[in-house]
Order: C-alpha cells, then sequence, then structure tokens
C-alpha cells in the first residue's frame, strides 16, 4: 500500500512538475481544443478538450486528472532512453526497459509493459498487439490491462512506431469503470490520426 502511495505522489510530482515547467515557458497552451493538435512532432485529431503539460519530448494529457484519464504523448525516445525518458542506459543501468532501434513487436510491447510494472502498477496485461501505418509510419497498437497494488482495475491503449530519430509512443490509461468506458473509443479514434511531422 504504502509502494502506491509513493508511485502516486511520484506521478503527481513529475505532472505539477510537468505543468510549471509549460507556464514557465510560456510558450505552450494548456488547452487541448478538439480538432488537429500538435504534440511536439507529433500531429492527431482530438475530439474532446484536454489539459496538457509540456515538456521537451513530451506531452502529458488529462481530462479529469492524472489517476482518472492520462494519455502520455513522447513523440522521440532516442536509442537507450528509457521507455518513458527520464534516463539514459549506462553500464551501471544495464537491466530496465530501454528502447533500442528496430526492436521487434513483441519486445516494444514487452518494454511498455515493462515501463509500466517499474511506474508500480501491477498484474501488467497487454492484448491485441497488431501492426498499424501512422502517416507513412509502420507501427503497432495493442491493449493493456493493468491495476494498481490497491486493486484499482484501469485499461489502456498504446500506439507506437519508429521514424528516423527514434521511436514515436502514445499511452492512453484510464480506470476500467466510467472514464475508460467513457473516452477509450474516443481515444482509439485519435490514434488512427497519429503521425510524425518532424
Amino acid at each position: 500500500m504504502r509502494r502506491w502511495f509513493l508511485v502516486r505522489n511520484a506521478i503527481v510530482a513529475c505532472g505539477i512538475a510537468l505543468l510549471l515547467a509549460a507556464c514557465a515557458s510560456g510558450g505552450t497552451s494548456r488547452l487541448v481544443q478538439p480538432g488537429q493538435v500538435r504534440a511536439g512532432k507529433l500531429v492527431l485529431n482530438s475530439e474532446m478538450e484536454w489539459t496538457r503539460a509540456t515538456s521537451n519530448r513530451s506531452q502529458l494529457w488529462t481530462i479529469d486528472g492524472e489517476l482518472l484519464n492520462l494519455l502520455y504523448l513522447i513523440h522521440t525516445v532516442k536509442d537507450g532512453d528509457y521507455i518513458f525518458l527520464g534516463q539514459r542506459e549506462s553500464k551501471r543501468r544495464p537491466d530496465a526497459p530501454y528502447y533500442h532501434k528496430g526492436m521487434r513487436e513483441d519486445e516494444l510491447r514487452d518494454l511498455v509493459a515493462d515501463g509500466l510494472l517499474n511506474a508500480g502498477f501491477v498484474g501488467v496485461s497487454p492484448s491485441n498487439l497488431r501492426p498499424a501505418t501512422f502517416g507513412g509510419h509502420a507501427g503497432l497498437r495493442f491493449d493493456v490491462d493493468l491495476q494498481t497494488s490497491e486493486g484499482l482495475q484501469y485499461q489502456g491503449l498504446v500506439a507506437m512506431f519508429e521514424h528516423d530519430k527514434g521511436l514515436a509512443l502514445a499511452i492512453f490509461i484510464a480506470p476500467r469503470e466510467y472514464y475508460f468506458p467513457r473516452d477509450g473509443a474516443k481515444v482509439s479514434r485519435m490514434f488512427d490520426t497519429l503521425r510524425w511531422e518532424g
């Protein structure tokens, strides 16, 4: 139980830090309007309003708060980066979910699953791995079921593709009750429009 609170506090702290950085930069909009939206070097069409926080290579979007619905968009995970950014592979840290260009589809799926486990989720179960195309880039999509250590059930959608700079990644996570059924289909349609404009 204590571990989940630490993880949750870390997620909230990261969200607050991203929000503060977004406010300080002055160059980002905190509200995402429906329509075509740029998220760094990614472009997608949204049917919903979101609040977003921005950093150099990623954006965190939410409608009702990070614990209720979270869309994490990373336009570039570079070779050797931790899948959710934040650290690089090194001799002292060789065993973590680090991205490497040219990984197989199942390896990329497992990389995200391992990253979610490292973030404190349990029972991470990816399913429905399938090929997808994102504006001319071959990629993949899959679904994921996961839960907190307290037993709160979440569902998620993942989309990713490689481009010349690295890996683009989009992850949507929401509680299985109410929030995922309400927003999951709309986010899936958003992922259908995801593309790289670097």
